[in-house]
């Protein structure tokens, strides 16, 4: 007998082995993933537009702070290069203004395409024709605008769309949508097409010659300026490219490398110009204040000069006595200072009055640029037009709500009042020195009193004079100096590489990395469905399944009835259904050859899992063998019919229970040899009353004295318990699941009660199995052939026969 404990299969396949498995098993599903995937890639391939890689550097130089006061060096140092930041340059480089001044320049508002099959390829710079917007006039964007030449410079125009914005191009709002809208006129080259919604000119490029009968898949596209800024910064991107360097690499995606090559040329252009604009703008004012100062100065000094010349001719004086001209020098000097002085002081004043009635400080004049030696209010300058600046690049670039902007504001309000303090304290320490100067002057003015009246007006008329002098040439002098430094400016920086292709291929599509990556979709994807499929699923699908949830053991497997015959051992000779039961039954009789008269039970744990179809066909099994074999149906709570739809006329077991009929009356022959059945006969409601009679064990015993084996086909153990009166009487007991169709958690539930009551001999058969490669090769090849005549079929039989102890 064997227990219940010991599996008849060979157990333990490895996970690797079940990969292989589940990928063979479903092997088709894998084959139509890969070719779906590698089909799509192909197709993004084939229709994606190709976008090549630009690329160039540029080299940002940065000054290092002039200390000196020599104002030559200083117009040349950081003064008027801002003390560039690089991180600040990154921005000024992909900022609006920039890329808004570039797409200008370029007149990148018209795109200009050629189709190619369902391609739209960008013919920048290389078309027969090109289009000029009216300037203030609304025009459609986003749609395209198919043109087709004709004779005699004439064409055609044709656009359609839906939901289509219409722009004013000079404010960059649109002003209506039209949900659809059509378009179509005939013109000539050279002709203003205006209408209500559009306006532009299309004019012949003089060098490129329009073949009318060939040149008609071109197409044009406007685009605003606002959306055009947004779509090159998305595809621009500026790296740089060491952390001692400060070179920047820059790179840009385009479909068009000539038009990529422009735009990153442009821009590096455009940023350049900028910045020796902004160099420019502060000597320029430095300049004009500095020729302001020379026109108030130039009357001043015209003036005293007349007087000397008019005071000499009257007086008939040509030189001065040693001791007036010894007075005259030292006076001469004090006046000087205090010239120096009371400039120092007129530019402090300037500075005061700046601060306080202007908001923008990059017009400001830094001391260093009028000679004046005060290194802290000239770091504090700078440091307040750098601030201010970066703020302003912020804000420009529509950065309002930047953390950053409120602190360069409380940074620049704070400078401010620094610089308020300090030129206090200055102005406060001059006027010191000035009272300190007139007392030295008034001192030598007492000496000079002494001498003759005539000498001292002299001497008066020629100081002033000499003062307004040397006030004029001083600034003669700064002047020079900051138009040299404007004639000299050059950008802080240099390209070092102009734009270029890199590489010899487009960045995409990546060709052979959208096949890997289709070929991986097409293997993980089904692979994951399949692994979630088994994991949410509650059915039994596999032995491995079965094992998991019992260690009974599995006594065999029947393939898919595909046929749907009910007899299969007679139906379909030959077949995968037909040899899986005799190898159920060539497994039986090996696991039991010490019973040599058998009662087999077949039962199932929920109802259509396929017992009475199980427990036919494995009677008919044992029937060719030569064993006579009775099938009994013992659901007596449903009716089944085996061989003829008259069955149920006949008298059967209730007979046998309720009218004490003779167990010989209740007995029918099959159709075929060695197979005898008995019915239900009428249905029980309760049929456990009759069953739990000793008359079960009494008719069993009578019939297995009649019988080699008996196959009894009861119900179902989760829906009604009346198999579990056959137990005893059973000497194997067959538990039928189904593929697919039995719930695990039922299925488990019956196989642990079974074991709880000590009941032996319990095996599982798997019925309807798909897996073919689980049946270990049984019925190798009879799907392609009649298996009856070949070297496999009567090698089994021969097996089967010498198991039952029959000759071969």
């Amino acid at each position: 007998m064997t227990s219940n404990h010991h599996p008849i299969n060979s157990g333990g396949e490895s996970d690797l082995k079940l990969f292989v498995l589940s990928i063979t098993r479903y092997y088709k599903v894998f084959v139509i993933s890969l070719v779906v995937a590698i089909g799509l890639a192909y197709l993004v391939n084939w229709f994606m537009t190709p976008k090549y890689k630009i690329s160039s550097s540029l080299l940002i130089t940065e000054e290092t702070r002039n200390t000196g006061g020599n104002v030559n060096e200083f117009l040349n140092s950081n003064l008027f290069g801002v003390n560039q930041n690089l991180q600040n340059e990154l921005w000024l480089l992909k900022s609006a203004p920039i890329i808004d001044q570039t797409i200008k320049n370029l007149n990148l508002t018209v795109s200009y395409n050629k189709k190619e099959g369902l391609q739209q390829r960008n013919m920048y710079g290389n078309v027969p024709f090109r289009v000029v917007l009216l300037s203030g006039h609304i025009q459609p964007v986003g749609v395209r605008f198919e043109i087709v030449f004709l004779e005699n410079n004439n064409f055609r125009i044709e656009a359609k769309g839906k939901n289509v914005s219409f722009v004013d191009f000079k404010t960059g709002e649109v002003e209506f949508v039209k949900k659809k809208w059509n378009f179509k006129h005939n013109d000539k080259f050279g002709n203003l097409i205006e209408f209500s919604d559009l306006a532009f000119v299309v004019l012949q490029v003089p060098d490129k010659k329009v073949d009318f009968k060939r040149d008609y898949h071109y197409n044009f596209l406007l685009t605003d300026a606002i959306s055009l800024t947004e779509d090159i910064k998305k595809h621009l991107e500026f790296k740089v490219v060491d952390k001692l360097a400060t070179v920047i690499e820059i790179t840009y995606k385009s479909p068009s490398v000539k038009r990529g090559k422009a735009i990153v040329d442009e821009i590096m252009h455009v940023y350049s110009q900028q910045n020796l604009e902004q160099k420019n703008h502060i000597a320029g004012i430095t300049i004009n204040y500095i020729e302001k100062q020379l026109d108030e100065i130039s009357d001043s000094l015209s003036i005293t000069e007349e007087n000397l010349q008019r005071f000499r001719s009257s007086n008939h004086l040509l030189s001065v006595t040693a001791q007036a001209n010894s007075i005259t020098t030292q006076y001469m000097d004090l006046q000087n200072q205090l010239a120096e002085l009371m400039t120092r002081k007129r530019y402090y004043d300037y500075v005061a009055d700046y601060l306080i009635h202007n908001e923008d400080f990059s017009s400001m004049i830094v001391p260093a640029s009028m000679g004046i030696p005060d290194q802290l209010l000239n770091n504090l300058m700078s440091e307040l037009i750098t601030a201010q600046a970066d703020r302003s690049n912020l804000i420009q670039n529509d950065q309002e709500l930047n953390p950053l902007v409120k602190k360069l504001t409380v940074k620049i309000e704070n400078v401010k009042a620094t610089i308020f303090k300090n030129i206090t304290a200055v102005r406060k320490t001059i006027d010191i020195s000035v009272d300190e100067m007139n007392k030295r002057i008034r001192h030598l003015e007492t000496t000079i009193s002494r001498l003759p009246v005539t000498q001292l007006q002299l001497g008066g008329i020629e100081r002033k004079y000499k003062l307004n002098d040397a006030i004029y040439n001083y600034l003669l002098e700064k002047r020079a100096e900051a138009k040299i430094t404007l004639a000299s400016n050059i950008p802080d920086n240099i390209i070092i590489e102009p734009a270029r292709m890199a590489g010899r291929r487009p960045i995409s599509p990546n060709q052979q990395l959208n096949y890997m990556i289709a070929i991986m979709l097409g293997l993980v994807i089904p692979f994951s469905y399949l692994t979630l499929k088994n994991s949410l699923n509650n059915k039994l699908d596999s032995q491995d399944a079965i094992e998991s949830l019992t260690n009974a053991p599995v006594f065999g497997k029947i393939m898919h009835n595909k046929q749907k015959a009910r007899n299969g051992l007679y139906e379909l000779p030959g077949n995968l259904v037909t040899e899986s039961f005799r190898a159920l039954r060539t497994k039986l009789e090996y696991q039991f050859m010490n019973m040599p008269h058998k009662v087999i039970m077949i039962t199932s744990s929920i109802e259509g899992e396929g017992k009475s179809f199980n427990a036919l066909n494995l009677a008919m099994s044992y029937a060719q063998l030569g064993h006579r074999t009775l099938l009994i149906n013992y659901d007596l709570r449903k009716s089944t019919q085996y061989f003829s739809h008259e069955e149920n006329t006949f008298k059967g077991l209730y007979s046998w229970y309720a009218e004490e009929v003779g167990h010989e009356d209740i007995i029918r022959s099959s159709p075929y040899e060695n197979l005898d059945y008995i019915q239900t006969g009428h249905l029980v409601p309760d049929p456990a009353k009759l069953m739990s009679l000793k008359n079960t064990e009494l008719l069993l015993k009578q019939l297995k004295a009649m019988y080699n084996c008996i196959i009894l086909d009861t119900s179902p153990f989760a829906q009604v318990n009346d198999a579990y009166l056959l137990m005893d009487y059973a000497d194997i007991k067959i538990v039928i699941a189904r593929y697919n169709y039995t719930i695990k958690k039922v299925f488990a539930f019956i196989m642990k009660e079974l074991k709880q009551k000590n009941i032996s001999n319990v095996g599982i058969v798997m019925n309807d199995n798909n897996v073919y490669s689980d049946q270990y090769g049984y019925g190798y090849g009879y799907n392609k052939q009649n298996g009856k005549g070949t070297l496999v079929d009567k090698y089994i039989r021969g097996v089967n026969m010498v198991k039952s102890g029959d000759k071969v």
